[in-house]
């Protein structure tokens, strides 16, 4: 069977893939192993040099890229540059730096009583073997594509597996790992198929599973990964909350607002998907943000100067378009856009923003991934915040005020894996910090030294220079009475008072 891929702003058919034989998994693993064995003997640092390669090869098909992610998914090339290529890049190289110190770091561990008697531990890490990534269709390069160089350069293998929508995307990614000639082959290798076939052989196959989509399919990997009890890093949805106090700088807030809840469509995990006002502010930042949003020019990405593009395909519009009725059912106003926009053939949702909403709506406790911002005011800090957790998912939020101070402060009780002080959505294009959250939005992390952690296990060795055998052991005699006499002692000594 073939996979085909739809342009989903114009209709057009972009290219097909074999879809790959579920009975092939198995080789596909085994040769995954066989490969891992031998990489994992390459010492850290010429694993990370032999890796970086990778951005050569996207330095030069660059344009090339930008095109066929926009192709795909619907996105303007130059997003598909900034939030994609450029971002794979950039985290390439970031780990290629700091790949020798994370992985090779050896943490003494302190043994107290222990070390007079000749006994030391140490901490290091080893790879876990071949890593299972399924990806995403919203960021079908940088995503997996960052997930791949941090696994390798750890030492392990990967087999992955693209979103249906996006196949060509995981074709190239392909491509890239197979032109570093230094790279054994075998070591990354993609399949094609649905997730409820291919991806869920996968996980059982694999040592680690990466995933990152829906909350849904994140549990029903998560049950699946229990038969083998294999580990999982889980990046879910979101229903990112953007809070305003009345002492922000509104335009720039406005701005920042109309950005972080209609880029890619709102196809965003972390996109601004709640907006908390102030209602001392709330009318005249509301005006602008509809005005600024009615400015907004949606349609084909590649014929140019578009900044709203097309859904992914025509299940989640109408999902979009559902979410919105429902809405509107209970008692929200559509301030602007609300309807899929007449002038495209394609998959578009006309950027929405919705008022009169209140905390319990469905288009404020559910996420909806499109272009839809619901917005709710406020009386006092207290109960923004208190409305902001009043949720399923904690992925990312933002506090928005000129005291920075507080902001990190109010920013600390929102039950989030970040907050961003007068910023949203772009961190994650920063490879330093981790990427994840708690609640819905999943479990683990990736991204930075925590995203090495999620593809290593933690090796404990216990080195003993003891000469004779140690008091504990058997037989139980009189000698070993008169010891025990002496850790009754220093039992007493590990006591704890004011």
């Amino acid at each position: 069977m073939v996979i085909t891929s739809i342009n989903p702003a114009t209709l057009e058919k972009n290219g097909e893939v074999q879809e790959t034989p579920l009975e092939a998994l198995a080789g596909i693993f085994k040769a995954a192993r066989d490969a891992q064995r031998l990489w994992r003997e390459i010492p850290t640092a010429k694993r990370a040099r032999i890796v970086v390669a990778a951005n050569e090869s996207l330095a030069d098909r660059m344009e090339e890229l930008c095109l066929l992610i926009s192709r795909e998914t619907g996105k303007p090339p130059l997003e598909a540059l900034s939030s994609e290529v450029y971002g794979a890049m950039d985290s390439t190289f970031y780990y290629y730096n700091i790949a020798e110190k994370v992985l090779d770091h050896k943490e003494d561990i302190d043994l107290g009583f222990y070390n007079s008697l000749d006994k030391t531990s140490f901490l290091i890490y080893k790879p876990v073997g071949v890593v299972s990534i399924i990806g995403p269709y919203n960021y079908p390069f940088a995503i997996p594509f960052s997930q791949i160089v941090q696994s390798i350069m750890a030492g392990n293998a990967v087999v992955f597996k693209p979103s249906s929508d996006v196949v060509l995307v995981g074709k190239e990614i392909q491509a890239v790992f197979d032109a570093i000639p230094s790279l054994p082959r075998g070591l990354v290798q993609t399949v094609y198929g649905s997730g409820s076939v291919i991806g869920d052989a996968m996980v059982g196959a694999g040592n680690r599973v990466i995933f990152t989509g829906s909350t849904e399919t994140g549990k029903a990997i998560m049950r699946k990964a229990s038969e083998t009890l294999t580990p999982v890093c889980l990046e879910l949805g979101g229903k990112s909350e953007m809070i305003v106090l009345p002492d922000a700088n509104l335009h720039r807030a406005a701005l920042a607002a109309r950005w972080g809840c209609f880029t890619n469509s709102g196809q965003v995990c972390s996109s601004v998907k709640r907006l908390y006002l102030h209602e001392s502010i709330a009318g005249p930042f509301v005006a602008e943000l509809v005005e600024l949003t009615r400015q907004l020019k949606q349609g084909n990405p590649l014929e140019g100067n578009v900044d709203v593009g097309a859904m992914i395909n025509e299940f989640q519009m109408n999902k979009v378009l559902k979410a919105i009725e429902g809405a509107k059912s209970e008692g929200a106003e559509v301030l602007c856009g609300g309807r899929r926009n007449p002038s495209f053939k394609g998959y578009f949702v006309e950027p929405t923003i919705l008022g009169n909403c209140t905390n319990g709506m469905g288009c404020v406790q559910r996420e909806i991934f499109g272009p839809v911002l619901p917005v709710i005011t406020f009386k006092s800090e207290d109960e923004a915040i208190e409305m902001a957790n009043d949720n399923q998912f904690g992925l990312t939020s933002s506090i928005w005020t000129e005291d920075h101070e507080k902001g990190v402060r109010l920013g600390k009780r929102l039950e989030t894996g970040t907050v961003m002080v007068n910023e949203v959505v772009y961190t994650f294009a920063l490879a330093q910090t981790p990427w994840g959250g708690p609640k819905h939005s999943g479990i683990g992390r990736t991204h930075g030294k925590l995203g090495f952690m999620e593809v290593v296990d933690p090796f404990h060795v216990h080195v003993d220079k003891y000469k004779e055998p140690d008091g504990w052991w058997m037989p139980y005699d009189a000698s070993f009475v008169e010891l025990m006499e002496n850790f009754k002692i220093i039992a007493k000594s590990l006591i704890v008072r004011d």
